[in-house]
């Protein structure tokens, strides 16, 4: 366990409480929408309907993927999408989750430009889950590491490309949901 983990280890009964007491609905749904009448809500047979929503929390795995890009470019092909989707759907029907992408390059130029390349690669990916699902882009943290952690030092292409990169992680955590069940997407 981490330093920040072990600290806050005793810690973690009475946030998740809280989590449970405060809940997650603020109005704006069905489930927490309150009646404008004095009257409870009422079907058409006038029998009385009481939503069975319980506030739950679950914990979401931790999900990894890795992009590769062509030398010097940040340009989203459509494989490296469908590879995306399955971690942005997650970010969609889990609000408290979030997103780190870390963009990397090789070694071919100085670190400045690696610097540069490596964020408009983190950029693309970020900019794609943000549009295409609706993803608040502040869930969405940006690293460029540039050429400083490079999986391969080899000269040739092959083992170049194997560090034009961008590696997404949306970390394991536990969630407030209305499910009892995990229901992320499979593809």
């Amino acid at each position: 366990m981490s330093p920040i983990h072990t600290r806050l280890k005793p810690f973690i009964p009475a946030l998740l409480s809280v989590g449970l007491v405060t809940g997650c609905g603020n109005g704006g749904d069905t489930v927490t929408k309150q009646n404008n009448s004095n009257s409870p809500p009422v079907t058409a047979n006038n029998t009385t309907v009481v939503p069975n929503a319980q506030i739950l929390l679950t914990e979401l795995p931790e999900m990894r993927q890795v992009i590769y890009f062509d030398k010097n470019s940040y340009d989203l092909n459509v494989k490296s999408q469908f590879l995306l989707d399955p971690i942005a759907v997650r970010l969609r029907q889990h609000p408290d989750s979030f997103l780190v992408v870390v963009g990397h390059s090789d070694d071919s130029s100085d670190e400045e430009d690696n610097i540069i390349l490596s964020y408009e690669r983190a950029f693309s990916v970020a900019i794609y889950i943000s549009s295409v699902f609706g993803v608040e882009e502040e869930r969405i943290q940006l690293v460029a590491a540039g050429s400083s952690e490079r999986l391969s030092t080899g000269p040739s292409d092959k083992e170049r490309k194997e560090n034009r990169r961008v590696e997404v992680l949306s970390p394991k955590a536990i969630v407030r949901t209305l499910s009892p069940h995990n229901n992320n997407l499979q593809y």
